[in-house]
């Protein structure tokens, strides 16, 4: 039995994941010699690949030939170039893009808006981010949990961690329950602004929820009130991650190695 489109672009799609992204575009300039037109799967296949090997200029130039291949874009199309753009730092070029798909009238869906959120908090747009929640929102695109961390952790990075606080305590009212990778957001950015205390009670809480703690959970919480010189409260959180059976990582343990050589302890 002869390979098929489906076959190709399953292998194009397998080689992007793995990085061996010349073997993937190969295989897509040999289907027509082959009697097969690659589909839009295929080249989003290869887009994506192109995108997580760094090498946007060439998804992007990919993304370009597209409609001179007889194929529209569909929203998988936009929402990996947007995904690319973004992470390369090409962020008013992600919002053209966005526009671009807007006028092309293809619908976004909840991971083009997850991405578009992203891209704004990664350049500290935050009140963008927020313009676009609610636009989603009015779209009937439900935020999820992931919609959330992202801008909470945006909040955080940009210091407004009680805002961060009140939208993370406004989640069970949205029907969210908040995950471990939140928690680890809110307790670090508390940590490292000095709130010990009451990071100690959302990790409480946290427990509580039947979210358990993991290994970044505790490196988090040293990292951040070492950031502040408050070894004391370092120490109690080195005690209980060893307690659960975790231990610390290369940052933390550089840290930590610093500050007890700044009080002359090895």
């Amino acid at each position: 039995m002869s390979p098929d489109v489906v076959t190709y672009t399953t292998l194009i799609d397998g080689y992007g994941l793995v990085g061996q992204i010349d073997k993937a575009r190969k295989l897509l300039d040999s289907m027509p010699g082959r009697g097969l037109k690659p589909s839009i799967i295929s080249y989003n296949s290869l887009i994506n690949g192109y995108c997580k090997k760094g090498k946007v200029e060439e998804a992007w130039r990919l993304f370009l030939k597209v409609p001179h291949k007889g194929l529209g874009y569909d929203v998988v199309t936009y929402n990996t170039m947007l995904h690319g753009l973004f992470c390369a730092g090409r962020f008013a070029d992600g919002l053209k893009l966005f526009k671009d798909m807007q006028a092309e009238q293809v619908i976004p869906n909840l991971v083009t808006y997850n991405t578009l959120l992203h891209g704004l908090c990664m350049n500290k747009q935050i009140a963008e981010a927020f313009s676009f929640l609610h636009i989603m929102e009015e779209k009937g695109v439900n935020p999820n949990i992931t919609t959330y961390n992202t801008l909470i952790h945006g909040l955080c990075k940009d210091g407004k961690v009680e805002i961060a606080k009140d939208v993370f305590n406004s989640l069970p009212c949205k029907g969210l329950q908040p995950d471990v990778q939140l928690y680890n957001i809110i307790i670090g950015s508390l940590c490292q602004e000095g709130h010990v205390e009451e990071a100690k009670c959302l990790l409480v809480e946290m427990e509580k929820s039947g979210c358990a703690p993991n290994s970044w959970t505790y490196n988090v919480c040293i990292q951040g009130v070492l950031r502040r010189k408050l070894l004391v409260e370092a120490k109690t959180f080195l005690d209980e991650m060893y307690r659960q059976g975790f231990s610390p990582d290369a940052t933390s343990a550089s840290m930590l190695l610093g500050h007890l050589q700044d009080v002359g302890l090895r």
